[in-house]
């Protein structure tokens, strides 16, 4: 089955490097599911897999007249979701190496206060998940993975105007969010 999918993809190969956005959709379908299994089966989280799969495509397309005749489609898409994966890895492996460095330099008080920091962001990603799903892909894409507002824009395919109105409506949101629950919490005591 393996040689009769790169066989039916052959030609696409040729179609996508010419710009061909009928053969791109075709062979995001016949591969996107196998592509997010590549990256489930190694990163165990869903929208991460989901976001990599998807930033894959985006990289297969954008770099179209990049393909090579000497290999089948289907290796240069695995070629793209290795190498995004690699990256993934690495942003993580520093992040981690980043906040390990950063709770050895803290004095007792402030391992203290980090609790109340932690407490913080928890209040933080709940009010990230109650937003509407394209502003809360909008603010992780820029608070969490750094993109500018034009990356956003063109990875979204909407304006960067339009990006600029999501940003600002989804940090009033987690304001306004977080300044409810510190009043019931405050309720509370």
């Amino acid at each position: 089955m393996e040689n009769q999918s790169s066989i039916s993809l052959a030609p696409k190969l040729y179609a996508i490097r010419d710009g061909d956005h009928a053969a791109f959709i075709e062979v995001y379908e016949a591969m996107h599911a196998r592509v997010f299994r590549f990256f489930l089966k190694r990163i165990y989280f869903h929208d991460t897999a989901k976001d990599l799969t998807q930033q894959c495509f985006i990289r297969l397309w954008q770099f179209r007249h990049t393909l090579s005749d000497e290999h089948v489609l289907e290796k240069q898409v695995f070629i793209i979701a290795r190498s995004l994966l690699i990256n993934h890895l690495k942003k993580e492996a520093t992040q981690r190496k980043l906040k390990t460095e950063a709770v050895k330099l803290l004095p007792v008080e402030a391992v203290a206060a980090s609790d109340a920091v932690l407490e913080r962001a928890s209040e933080v990603n709940a009010a990230i998940e109650s937003l509407p799903p394209v502003r809360k892909r909008v603010i992780i894409l820029k608070a969490f993975h750094g993109c500018t507002n034009k990356e956003i824009a063109q990875q979204l395919e909407i304006s960067v105007k339009t990006v600029e109105d999501h940003v600002t409506k989804a940090f009033r949101h987690i304001r306004q969010t977080i300044a409810l629950l510190m009043i019931l919490l405050a309720g509370m005591f």
